[in-house]
């Protein structure tokens, strides 16, 4: 892979399931990308493909001019950013931070203007699209920045989006537009599990209730992904687990609340993953939501 100096230097917080898909389509197109994380096989990963190894964000984070966020939640990015050893400090004025975890609308609206008073940047902007995006560059993208910071942003984001959506001038409204994706997910997978649990408490073969499922006007795109592992029951291939959801769904139900929003479906989708995660089970994949309801109505 060939480094091109006119691009500007990245650097990737994150190398999980998500972040060494991007990372990997960020060297592919040329960026000189330097990494971060607490984990050494993922750096040693890293520079497997091409990349370096950032020693620590105090130290490093001047070298970028681009600071691409890929941690789990709030409680992360705060300590990435204004940690003992964080990046703001670090990071020279103007630099560019990008978040893409998925957190409360309200803290990233937040911690733009904080980040504004260190003369930095933040493009809010989470991804849905899995693994499986990250690692083909089909994610979609949800931008709530200034537009001038959207723009600067945009090239950095297509190398590992498909469709880049910006929804507003401020941090934060990509952030809620990603809360309402978290819900058609959340439910969408839930009723998954119900139906399947369901199919197997009437004696139903569950690879032809899946098979049929899947050809009707009851399909959904999470059916389709979680289905065949709720059919196998491989629980411990974990691509994304039920703690995430319990996580996710926490938001949901908190910014629905925030907005006096009645939101019932939500809700009760929460309280499945929630009951899965109190019976030990949530570092499971997320398709085990299933136990919540086949667990209480075993054959």
């Amino acid at each position: 892979m060939t480094v091109s100096a006119s691009l500007p230097v990245v650097g990737l917080v994150g190398l999980g399931a998500m972040g060494k898909g991007v990372a990997a389509n960020l060297l592919r197109k040329g960026y000189r990308v330097i990494g971060f994380d607490v984990n050494p096989d993922a750096l040693a990963w890293l520079k497997s493909q091409g990349g370096e190894v950032g020693q620590s964000l105090q130290a490093d984070a001047s070298r970028v001019q681009v600071l691409v966020s890929f941690v789990v939640n709030d409680v992360q990015t705060e300590e990435v950013l204004f940690g003992g050893q964080g990046a703001v400090g670090a990071l020279a004025a103007g630099s560019l931070v990008i978040t893409c975890s998925t957190m409360p609308p309200a803290y990233v609206e937040a911690l733009g203007k904080r980040l504004q008073a260190h003369q930095l940047a933040l493009v809010d902007a989470p991804v849905t699209g899995g693994k499986v995006g990250a690692e083909a560059g089909t994610l979609t993208i949800m931008v709530g920045a200034a537009p001038e910071h959207a723009e600067r942003a945009r090239p950095v984001l297509e190398t590992f989006g498909k469709r880049v959506f910006v929804l507003g001038d401020r941090p934060g409204m990509g952030s809620q537009m990603k809360v309402i994706n978290q819900l058609l997910c959340g439910v969408h997978l839930a009723a998954a599990g119900e139906a399947l649990g369901l199919a197997r408490r009437s004696g139903l073969p569950l690879d032809t209730s899946l098979d049929i499922l899947l050809s009707g006007a009851g399909s959904s795109w999470m059916l389709g992904d979680r289905g065949p592992r709720m059919v196998s029951q491989s629980w411990d291939d974990v691509t994304s687990a039920v703690d995430i959801f319990v996580k996710d769904l926490g938001l949901v139900v908190d910014a629905a609340k925030a907005q006096t929003y009645p939101a019932p479906i939500a809700n009760a989708a929460y309280l499945r993953f929630l009951a899965t995660t109190a019976k030990g089970q949530g570092k499971l994949d997320d398709s085990a939501v299933m136990r919540s309801y086949t667990d209480l109505y075993p054959e």
